[in-house]
């Protein structure tokens, strides 16, 4: 694991970093409602891929997070979902408290949790800056700030519940930002991006935040995208991930189909372990962390 240099682009302070991030997240908001319609829960229908063993080893990510947890820790995990990463880390403190808005994703909390009789977890339904009187050791942050509309109420807050140390997980090419080739082929325009850890770094200098970049190396394997095996698996799990996400709009399924299939090698790379995204080659998993002492 290394640090990373956290030195700003030229000229990224043209305007108030929280301003660019929040517009960022804006503008992908209102591409996406254009295109495909606004959905009461988008997480619907695919909670289920963010559902993990609790049990499994850690990997070198969990790991890490798992380095600043100490026994009486209460763990707050914002916008923590079904518990993928919060839950394998209850062993290693007092209690975990999921924050999240999404109803599908409280299911399949609690399917988790029953089954492997995790009693010190719970799940909070809310959103961070609607949930009152959440306070902990600890706050993991783990994809979240991608999506969040006002980011600096959202850090602030954090700020003010979270005692020792606030831990915010991104990755190198953002996980929506991923789909972008994939996007301008159904569409035929550009994929409005969302912030990465570069806005996100800028916001936190703005507010006086002293934090690490810190690589903890290759992007773990995506929750949300199985790995194809043959070129045909590939094109379908590709498409059965756009229909889930909601992304396509008023496209045709088999029509994305055909276009990935015409420029299957621009998009997908064969891999030891299956065919890849190449916007997924080469990816980071990152951790953003700072002392609230």
């Amino acid at each position: 694991m290394t640090l990373l240099s956290t030195e700003k682009e030229p000229g990224s302070r043209a305007k108030s970093a929280s301003a660019r991030h929040d517009g960022m997240v804006a503008a992908n908001v209102a591409q996406h409602d254009r295109l495909a319609g606004r959905e009461e829960d988008a997480w619907a229908g695919r909670a289920g891929a963010f559902q993990a063993d609790p049990r499994r080893p850690l990997d070198a990510l969990l790991s890490k997070i798992a380095s600043y947890l100490q026994p009486d820790d209460t763990l707050i995990d914002v916008g923590g979902g079904a518990g993928r990463l919060s839950l394998p880390l209850a062993a290693r403190c007092r209690e975990v408290l999921i924050v999240d808005p999404s109803p599908a994703m409280g299911e399949g909390f609690h399917e988790i949790v029953e089954a492997a009789r995790i009693s010190n977890a719970r799940f909070v339904p809310g959103g961070w800056l609607e949930t009152g009187g959440i306070e902990g050791e600890v706050a993991l942050v783990a994809h979240v700030t991608y999506f969040v509309p006002a980011i600096t109420p959202f850090i602030q807050k954090l700020q003010a519940s979270i005692r020792r140390r606030i831990v915010l997980c991104v990755r190198s090419v953002p996980p929506p930002n991923q789909i972008g080739p994939f996007f301008r082929l159904a569409h035929g325009e550009e994929l409005a991006p969302v912030p990465g850890h570069k806005e996100l770094l800028a916001v936190l200098d703005e507010l006086g935040v002293a934090a690490e970049l810190i690589d903890v190396g290759p992007a773990a394997k995506s929750a949300t995208v199985a790995i194809g095996k043959t070129r045909e698996d590939a094109v379908r799990l590709e498409v059965e991930s756009a229909k889930k996400a909601g992304w396509l709009g008023a496209v045709n399924p088999a029509r994305l189909g055909q276009l990935i299939e015409q420029r299957f090698d621009d998009l997908l790379v064969e891999t030891e372990q299956g065919f890849l995204r190449q916007s997924v080659v080469g990816a980071r998993d990152l951790l953003i962390t700072w002392s609230t002492r």
